[in-house]
């Protein structure tokens, strides 16, 4: 198929509802019929044996005896709505929305609601509207919420700055489902009057606000959900998770390649709380070729004692209520024909994919995206990048995204953090965790305004890895040397590439192997280096302006 288009109404879909009752009826044929499936039906806790007809991209009826045109033979394999990722930055992935489709349509994932603030903060609202029109010919349904915070807090300065009214004017885009991640913590309990100006403009759009309340407890974290925010992603421990259930917050429990919460949540899904979803939030290429994506979240559950079908709500109709998106998530009459044949309920091997009823299958052409060079400003063939002495050493986790403060003398790798945009900003740091030493890891993908961020290396190897950024208009490259040892180029805002998945994954690959062959002791070196300029992610955080002290909100002297 070439796309699937979402966050269209359904009127201007065409959907024949009157034909879609005679089908349902047996008055007439349906398009398709999948026959002698087990249904897993979430919303009442089951497993059920039922053919599933299908008319017009929807599902028609459950049951048996019906006629289509075509049919395909279950043979007893089970039978589940597609699922649903309702949070994640594609961007994150290293690929285009056409690129991610290629990468989880296998796996079962039939829809995601990206949250396009990576390249909203490089490239402003037309980001967005990138991300949307992409989507449409990815052939995975793309919905979006609309960044809240660009710039992510008042210490980050990336390619844009979006105010309220331009946020109002993101929510109004077809496919945008609600606010995106309120991040700036600090204001929304300040009282800042543009964060709240932002806040406003979501109210007054009906739609979901979502929450990113990292660290947030107590009294604090009520404020913040009488705020009027929804949902919340950050909570790491059982207790924290509790509170934001206790708060009236959805649980949105996130599972990726930089942040892993979900066996410390566990505990709490075994709870079955009613307002709980996965998410993956961000995640890599090549783990995603290598694990999995939901699919892997559904195998971890499962293997520690939820119900399937339990399992199975967590990324299907939790997430498409949370978003309104009240066609789908479950295989049902008049729901969208979005569904996912299964091997078993415990490995969760897929054996097809269907979206709109047809077949899955990613898309093969991506629109152009202009801009979102890197320039590191004239001065920076003779930079230096100095440690101040009197510092704190930024403690570096492989599976959060939090840093912490490390002992004086612990330091075995330097970071530095140069502004992308032109404006000759830089400074550095000294890291512990990381074991980078030898050579240079440089990255253009740095949370979230995404600067350019190089672990480790000479003042030499720093300098030849940016050249090798600016030359590639972004990416990944690894400096040894002097010598480029491996990279990949991310022309799309040097956030992306074209690349096919697997060849992606390929390339990223090299490019952890030249990093561990320099000491790096990181499981994925390109994902956690990129959240160490996430200035709203406690306890330090590195711009091109100094070290910032999250918990304090002000930058070391």
């Amino acid at each position: 198929m070439s796309g699937v288009s979402a966050g269209v109404s359904e009127g201007m879909r065409g959907v024949d509802r009157r034909r879609l009752v005679r089908v349902a009826r047996g008055e007439e044929p349906g398009d398709l019929l999948v026959r002698g499936a087990q249904v897993v039906q979430p919303a009442t806790r089951e497993v059920f044996a039922a053919d599933v007809l299908v008319a017009d991209g929807r599902v028609a009826a459950l049951g048996s005896g019906f006629q289509a045109a075509r049919v395909v033979e279950a043979r007893g394999a089970f039978l589940a709505p597609g699922f649903i990722d309702a949070h994640v930055h594609i961007e994150s992935s290293l690929l285009t929305p056409a690129g991610f489709a290629g990468a989880v349509l296998g796996r079962g994932t039939t829809g995601v609601v990206a949250e396009p603030h990576e390249l909203v903060n490089v490239l402003g609202a037309a980001g967005l509207e990138w991300m949307l029109a992409a989507g449409r010919s990815s052939g995975l349904r793309v919905w979006a919420s609309a960044p809240s915070c660009v710039p992510a807090s008042p210490f980050e300065a990336g390619g844009a700055v979006v105010d309220a009214a331009g946020v109002a004017g993101m929510l109004r885009l077809p496919g945008v489902l609600g606010l995106a991640e309120m991040m700036n913590y600090p204001g929304v309990l300040g009282g800042s009057g543009d964060v709240w100006d932002v806040l406003e403009a979501g109210r007054a759009s009906g739609l979901r606000l979502d929450g990113h309340a990292s660290g947030v407890r107590g009294r604090d974290l009520m404020g913040y959900a009488a705020a009027g925010l929804h949902s919340d992603h950050e909570a790491t421990t059982p207790d924290e998770a509790r509170e934001r259930l206790r708060a009236g917050l959805w649980l949105m429990v996130r599972e990726g390649s930089a942040a892993r919460n979900l066996e410390a949540l566990l505990p709490v899904l075994l709870e079955r709380p009613r307002r709980a979803m996965l998410v993956s939030d961000d995640v890599s290429v090549d783990e995603l070729l290598e694990l999995g994506h939901l699919d892997r979240l559904l195998r971890a559950c499962v293997a520690g004692g939820l119900h399937p079908a339990d399992a199975v709500a967590l990324v299907t109709c939790n997430p498409a209520e949370y978003w309104g998106l009240h066609g789908s998530g479950l295989v049902a009459p008049g729901y969208l024909a979005d569904f996912v044949l299964l091997r078993d309920l415990s490995d969760f091997r897929v054996l097809e994919t269907f979206v709109g009823g047809q077949e899955a299958r990613a898309g093969t052409v991506t629109p152009p995206l202009p801009g979102g060079g890197v320039n590191l400003g004239a001065g920076w063939d003779s930079a230096t990048f100095g440690v101040p002495a009197h510092w704190p050493v930024m403690q570096v986790s492989a599976s959060q995204i939090t840093t912490g403060v490390g002992e004086p003398g612990s330091g075995d790798a330097r970071l530095v953090v140069a502004d992308r945009y032109g404006r000759g900003e830089w400074s550095a740091c000294l890291t512990s965790g990381t074991g980078m030493d030898g050579g240079t890891l440089g990255i253009s993908v740095l949370h979230d305004a995404h600067h350019a961020a190089f672990l480790g290396g000479t003042d030499a190897d720093v300098r030849a890895a940016g050249r090798a950024l600016e030359a590639m208009g972004g990416g990944v490259v690894v400096v040894s040397g002097g010598e480029v040892r491996a990279s990949l180029p991310l022309p799309f805002a040097g956030l992306m590439t074209d690349l096919p998945p697997a060849g992606a994954a390929a390339r990223l690959g090299e490019v952890t192997a030249a990093c561990r062959a320099l000491g790096c002791r990181l499981p994925y070196p390109v994902t956690t280096l990129s959240f160490l300029g996430l200035t709203v992610i406690p306890a330090l955080k590195l711009t091109p302006r100094g070290l910032l002290d999250v918990n304090a909100w002000a930058y070391l002297p």
